[in-house]
């Protein structure tokens, strides 16, 4: 009986030690995997259908994900990104980051970081920063490509105008809607300087070539058929306002 007693106690204590063992490896690789990442915090507008476990691309690389995502009292929504330890000194003051379409997996949006031109300092963990539209970091990277992108706004305009007498109206008018579709988009997820431009260089043009189709519909006796178009375009004044 008392050699059985030792055995089991001998036992106890080995599966003590393999537990303390246990506990101490996996403290370590927590560590280790906490050591191995570190924090940027965003804030966004609009999450743009952003999720938890969504990634995070540099380069069309993955260096990172989502985390939960957490709306403010102003309806601002906070995003942390966890960047990999072999990323963090590319994240700098000089980082921009976008919600874009994950390219490597349909349906899903993704965080792409832009770098701005320069020597930037790299941020320290858990750094708070504002988040970007592709239109504000082109403001950013100066006038010459400020430009290029106003030519895009004023070159689809251009088109519209032209084909207006090019095309068959109807081919035409789902054209417009369409070009309105994409502009809508780009102003939901754009901050002021996109909008206060759009307004004042884009929208005239655009209200013009909405009031010649429902002219030339009106001439045909079509006018219902002009109420989409009308529809479209009080839905991007609403959201330039939004």
């Amino acid at each position: 009986m008392k050699l059985k007693a030792v055995l089991v106690e001998g036992d106890n204590k080995m599966k003590e030690k393999i537990s303390l063992f246990l506990f101490i490896l996996l403290l370590g690789m927590g560590l280790l995997s906490c050591a191995g990442h570190y924090r940027v915090m965003v804030m966004y507008d609009r999450a743009e259908g952003l999720k938890s476990g969504d990634r995070v691309y540099w380069e069309n690389k993955v260096i990172g994900s989502v985390g939960s995502l957490e709306r403010n009292s102003r309806g601002r929504t906070l995003v942390p990104l966890t960047i990999k330890n072999d990323f963090r000194h590319n994240v700098t003051n000089l980082s921009r980051f976008l919600i874009q379409a994950d390219p490597n997996k349909p349906g899903n949006q993704s965080v792409t970081m832009v770098q701005l031109k320069g020597e930037g300092k790299p941020l320290p963990d858990g750094s708070v920063v504002e988040g970007s539209t592709s239109f504000s970091i082109m403001l950013e990277k100066g006038n010459h490509e400020l430009l290029g992108w106003s030519k895009l706004f004023q070159d689809a305009v251009d088109r519209l105008e032209k084909e207006f007498r090019r095309l068959a109206k109807k081919e035409w008018q789902k054209e417009l809607e369409e070009q309105m579709d994409g502009w809508i988009r780009e102003l939901k997820r754009s901050g002021e300087d996109v909008r206060r431009y759009f307004q004042k260089e884009v929208l005239p043009r655009l209200e013009q070539a909405v009031k010649d189709s429902l002219q030339w519909l009106k001439e045909q006796g079509k006018e219902k058929d002009g109420k989409p178009l009308e529809e479209k375009l009080q839905e991007l004044k609403r959201t330039l306002h939004s």
